[in-house]
């Protein structure tokens, strides 16, 4: 691991930068479960791994970015076939706590992850520098985005808690009050999955965990939101390439 940067302080209360840093992780390397006083950003510039936080398991590629907020018990890890590399920084300040309603999880297009790793390697300490690329990445995320967001990840979270009921994509425009296309669009960009295919993904990955505990099919099927056994089996199948049943 490099050494972190640490940033020169500023006057400014909006926003204050604290530390930079950047890792070529390790197949498999884990940082957590921790928490910290500051909020931290990472942006993926090669490979993948995953999140750990209170609202799941979150997937992260290249281009991506995630936040961490002050007081938040994160883990994260690098992929086991393709790791990560990322850079981050470390802020606090009052505008700051416009990441306290958003997502967990954002695309970035790799253009301020790239910026902050020319201002990590090139040592830069400026504290102005730095709190000019947080606001440009707050313009980025909740410009005129942040009600979109916000629903995404209220999605997300309902799909987190209601994946066993029979919810769709239909179900979640009655329920949010905004039409199917309009909940696609702000899914799929927040997310980068489609929302029936999310839903998929969750009950899948809830399915296989039954499974290798020793539930039935039939009990794990109607567990994870599905009332026909055979859709279930067809629907496994189709996600995980092998038809389910127990070790």
């Amino acid at each position: 691991m490099l050494p972190e940067l640490m940033i020169e302080n500023s006057n400014s209360h909006d926003i204050v930068p604290i530390f930079s840093g950047y890792e070529r992780c390790e197949k498999n390397h884990s940082f957590g479960p921790y928490s910290r006083n500051y909020y931290l950003i990472h942006f993926c510039l090669k490979g993948r791994g995953k999140l750990f936080d209170k609202f799941g398991e979150h997937e992260i590629k290249k281009g991506e970015l995630f936040v961490i907020r002050p007081g938040e018990i994160t883990t994260y890890t690098a992929d086991g076939e393709n790791p990560w590399e990322y850079v981050w920084i470390a802020f606090g300040g009052d505008a700051a706590k416009i990441f306290d309603s958003g997502a967990s999880v954002y695309s970035d297009s790799a253009e301020t992850g790239l910026a902050l790793f020319e201002l990590w390697h090139d040592a830069t300490t400026s504290a102005y520098v730095y709190i000019s690329l947080i606001f440009k990445l707050m313009h980025q995320l909740f410009g005129e985005k942040k009600e979109s967001y916000a629903i995404a990840e209220k999605m997300k979270r309902y799909i987190k808690f209601n994946y066993m009921e029979d919810i769709s994509v239909s179900t979640l425009s009655a329920y949010f009050g905004f039409e199917r296309s309009y909940l696609y669009r702000t899914f799929k960009k927040a997310y980068g999955i489609g929302i029936k295919e999310y839903i998929i993904k969750t009950r899948m990955t809830e399915a296989k965990k039954l499974i290798s505990k020793g539930y039935s099919v039939g009990s794990t099927a109607r567990a994870v939101g599905y009332r026909d056994q055979f859709n279930f089996s067809k629907a496994y199948k189709k996600y995980f390439g092998v038809a389910p049943k127990k070790d």
